[in-house]
């Protein structure tokens, strides 16, 4: 794009050049035809000049919005490569183990300091691996069902990063979206419902998944949108199973389809 503006500018240069070749080119041209190439001429000038400050504006306002775009694309400095700050010591009684701890972290390998250092600041327990697909899912049902709707989300998500593959992951989606409207994060919700929606071939929990769509656009208060769920539903799905059925038309008449 930047390439393209400076082959204007230089075709715009050449232009005023040509314009002003010939009037250069001539010899002893009388005074009435050098008023006049130099009217013509002053006219050139001003329009190429024109052309040439609206071409600088376009390729200003190109530059910003590239910048624009790279920041929102994540090209800008995350938090985790940002400097880490240091929070000053709050004010207290002096803490002598503290200084203790300082003083001895540096001790030679294998001196009483070090092995006393040692003893006192054993190394942190490494974080447990995750045991298996279906306890995790397990624990992340316990969750859901005891009331911890945040806590339920956050397992759910793990257990997405973790199991990618496994074959719960459809009954973990759908989970995870009713976690999400029971925290009233609708959007969210609708989110993880249109995964299983849409995905192909079509996947055997898609009647259920329309039907919570259509639950999650109704609470968004989007009730045309909620509406053409509802309908796809029963075009796509005429051989659900009836409980479903009868939820969905009882969810379509209460949204005043």
């Amino acid at each position: 794009m930047f390439k393209r503006f400076s082959l204007r500018l230089a075709f715009t240069t050449c232009v005023l050049l040509a314009a002003m070749g010939p009037s250069l080119a001539q010899e002893d041209p009388t005074e009435s035809e050098n008023v006049l190439r130099i009217t013509k001429l002053e006219a050139t000038i001003r329009e190429l000049s024109g052309q040439i400050e609206e071409l600088q504006f376009n390729n200003k306002k190109l530059e910003e919005q590239l910048k624009a775009l790279q920041q929102s694309t994540g090209n800008a400095p995350s938090q985790s490569q940002a400097k880490p700050t240091v929070n000053p010591p709050a004010s207290g009684p002096l803490d002598l183990m503290s200084e203790s701890k300082v003083a001895t972290a540096t001790a030679p390998a294998g001196t009483m300091a070090a092995q006393a250092a040692a003893a006192k600041n054993p190394p942190p327990a490494e974080t447990p691996l995750p045991k298996d697909a279906k306890s995790d899912l397990a624990a992340a049902r316990a969750q859901f069902r005891g009331g911890d709707f945040a806590g339920a989300s956050n397992a759910l998500q793990q257990f997405l990063r973790n199991w990618p593959k496994d074959p719960s992951v459809t009954d973990a989606i759908i989970l995870l979206g009713d976690a999400e409207y029971r925290q009233k994060r609708y959007p969210e919700a609708a989110q993880q419902y249109l995964k299983i929606a849409q995905a192909s071939p079509v996947n055997p929990s898609a009647p259920l998944a329309f039907a919570k769509l259509g639950d999650a656009l109704v609470s968004m208060g989007q009730k045309p949108q909620a509406c053409a769920t509802f309908t796809e539903f029963g075009r796509r799905f005429a051989d659900a199973d009836q409980a479903l059925k009868s939820r969905v038309e009882k969810a379509k008449s209460g949204a005043g389809c």
